[in-house]
């Protein structure tokens, strides 16, 4: 591409790339000058082509002329430009140096004439200071103003670059640097351009001079454009990717690139060429670079790249034996661990920095204790993704056996630590607290390696910690008096209430069943059945001790039965408390019920058989009244004298009954 259509239509930055460019064109005519003993005749912007790396190329040789052969730098004869040839067969005029227009003659200081004119219109929209048209005497008139309008240009022109643009435009070729002398100007002196210029040759270089020269590159690149990472800087990187010895040193420039870069621009232009680095063999030094600055890659890189790539790389830097490969891969997962899911983290991240922590235990050495250290802060990372049982078998016996003397291992544990206690999810109770934590920690307070921010994070941790026990404890304490209060309350209440005795609880009575009632079959039953040493027994003693009580649901007192008369005058006696008691009708069932019971009946009712015998005879009868079972079995039975005996009988019958026990 020529450089008139690439770059001159539009005012140019000031950066480096146009350092690079104007430095390249200056080498390149010092080598035409020197080494080919060439003038070149037409240094303008048709003549300047760039490359796909981005680099400027001095090309349009086609009217070139052989320099002085005792002198290169004397002047040679050559043809000016004419209006009688066509102009594209002739050297640009508005590029031209004076003495080739005026004497017919050139030397080297010709082309670098020519090369202040370019260097103006680089500044000046593409367009020479000197405007021609094609015409001789009008280039005459604009070579008279030429200092004038140099001068109103300059203020646009970098400062370095001033006074060396002024002295290539002088009118006398003697008082013009030569090319030598115009690439040794303070300007170019930029470690950007030098760096790039050592990007061209550096193929040629052993690999201790390639390990120095790219530690120093990622210092120059904030200052090179971008354009040219990737059309000069990647693919020189790419050439040292199979080469374990560079490496190391060439990782530095490519990951500030990949981080500086899109993540489009990392998928299209850098991902191709550097996903093989994953795989491949490398060094310690190497691997340890890779895994320090992975974060910076898995920020461009998507999930599924990074399952298949960066993981297989992590888990195999687990099973080296080198103490600095472990350490890194251990700092490399807390820098990714947000990129990591629960489950990868449990089964695989989890068990594999455990086994290295272990493996790091018994010595004191630096690269030791700077694994612990590492593989607490990547259990701090992802503390969150785990388990309560992870972390109860997995994670507290790691903090116990944590070199805590040390304050790069003390600072991830007091860490990790407060930041349980702010969860009980993560099952830090008060018992581990008080005898495990606690008793590990409080050592540590008096260490001599402790500095003051270090000693006040212990403190107010442990201060934290024994605030949280002596709440939970002091709560528990206060519960347990409560609860005792409450017995001895309960406890009085039983005491009061079997001091005071029936009717709150009768000491020695024991209900096995609720029942509603008690009818007098089931007292004639059980006081006909029952010994002396039955438990039914009782139920008389009770009774006996309170007389006169009815025997409802919520007592066991039998029911006092009395027996109505059947006439007026008739009466019957049970005790000093029946003579207060009116004519009473005691029963539940209807009387035309006990009609129809004696009714069938086979066996005739006698007077003589409705004693004690009768009323006990079944005990799934139903309750009746004396009056009832006269009026049913006594209808037949005129005398008044025979109805009254009836009634004495059973009513004798029925005191005797209560009275015999």
């Amino acid at each position: 591409m020529l450089l008139s259509r690439h770059r001159l239509t539009t005012p140019a930055p000031v950066n480096v790339y146009f350092r690079n460019t104007l430095f390249k064109l200056t080498e390149g005519l010092a080598f035409l000058h020197y080494s080919c003993k060439l003038i070149h005749r037409n240094v303008c912007p048709q003549s300047v082509i760039i490359n796909k790396r981005g680099t400027w190329k001095l090309a349009g040789l086609e009217f070139t002329e052989k320099c002085n052969e005792t002198d290169p730098m004397n002047a040679v004869h050559c043809q000016p430009f004419t209006s009688k040839l066509p102009k594209m067969g002739q050297p640009h005029l508005d590029f031209t140096a004076p003495e080739i227009q005026n004497s017919s003659t050139c030397s080297p200081y010709s082309d670098m004439f020519s090369l202040g004119l370019l260097i103006c219109a680089v500044f000046n929209n593409g367009r020479s200071i000197i405007e021609a048209n094609l015409s001789s005497s009008t280039y005459n008139k604009q070579l008279d103003l030429l200092e004038q309008t140099l001068h109103d240009l300059l203020d646009g022109i970098p400062h370095h670059l001033q006074e060396p643009l002024q002295s290539l435009l002088k009118v006398d070729p003697r008082k013009r640097p030569n090319a030598q002398n115009f690439s040794m100007i303070k300007y170019f002196l930029d470690s950007s351009v030098h760096a790039l210029q050592y990007l061209d040759v550096i193929q040629m270089k052993d690999t201790t001079h390639k390990s120095t020269f790219y530690h120093g590159l990622k210092g120059a690149l904030p200052n090179i454009p971008r354009k040219l990472w990737y059309q000069h800087v990647l693919p020189s990187l790419k050439s040292e990717i199979h080469s374990p010895e560079a490496l190391a040193a060439a990782l530095q420039p490519f990951l500030f690139i990949i981080e500086e870069s899109t993540a489009d621009e990392y998928q299209t232009l850098i991902l191709p060429m550097f996903r093989s680095v994953f795989g491949m063999p490398k060094s310690v030094q190497a691997t340890v670079t890779l895994l320090e600055n992975l974060d910076i890659i898995m920020k461009k890189m998507s999930k599924t790249d990074i399952k298949s790539d960066v993981l297989p790389m992590m888990y195999s830097a687990f099973d080296s034996t080198t103490p600095q490969i472990q350490s890194a891969a251990l700092y490399a997962l807390a820098q990714v661990a947000g990129y990591l899911d629960e489950n990868a983290v449990r089964k695989m991240i989890l068990p594999r920095t455990k086994q290295v922590f272990d493996n790091h235990t018994g010595t004191k050495e630096d690269s030791v204790i700077q694994v612990q250290a590492n593989a607490l802060i990547c259990i701090e990372k992802i503390i969150d993704k785990l388990e309560k049982t992870d972390i109860l078998d997995e994670v507290l016996p790691m903090l116990n056996k944590a070199k805590l003397q040390d304050p790069a291992i003390l600072l991830p544990v007091v860490r990790i630590y407060k930041h349980m206690l702010g969860d009980k999810r993560y099952g830090l109770t008060v018992n581990l607290l008080a005898t495990k934590v606690m008793p590990a920690l409080i050592p540590v307070v008096v260490s001599p390696g402790l500095k003051l921010d270090q000693f006040t994070s212990l403190v107010e941790l442990l201060q934290e910690m024994l605030d949280h026990v002596s709440k939970s404890q002091k709560n528990k304490l206060k519960l347990e008096k409560l609860s005792m209060s409450s017995m001895d309350k309960n406890s009085s209440i039983r005491t009061i209430e079997q001091n005071t005795g029936y009717p709150h609880r009768p000491p020695s009575l024991r209900l096995e069943s609720r029942r509603t009632s008690i009818s007098m079959e089931d007292v004639i039953q059980q006081t006909c059945n029952s010994t002396s040493l039955s438990p039914d027994s009782n139920l008389l003693r009770v009774q006996a001790g309170l007389p006169g009580r009815r025997h409802s649901d919520d007592t066991i007192q039998p029911p006092s039965i009395l027996v109505a008369p059947s006439s007026p005058e008739g009466c019957l006696s049970r005790g000093p408390s029946t003579g207060n008691l009116h004519m009473r009708r005691h029963s539940s069932v209807n009387p035309l019920d006990i009609k129809m019971t004696f009714a069938t009946t086979p066996k005739p009712v006698t007077p003589s058989n409705l004693g004690v015998d009768y009323f006990a005879s079944g005990r799934g009868g139903r309750r009746y009244s004396a009056t009832a079972l006269y009026e049913s079995v006594g209808g037949g039975m005129s005398s008044a004298g025979s109805s009254t005996s009836l009634l004495k009988q059973i009513g004798s019958g029925v005191q005797q009954l209560f009275s015999s026990k």
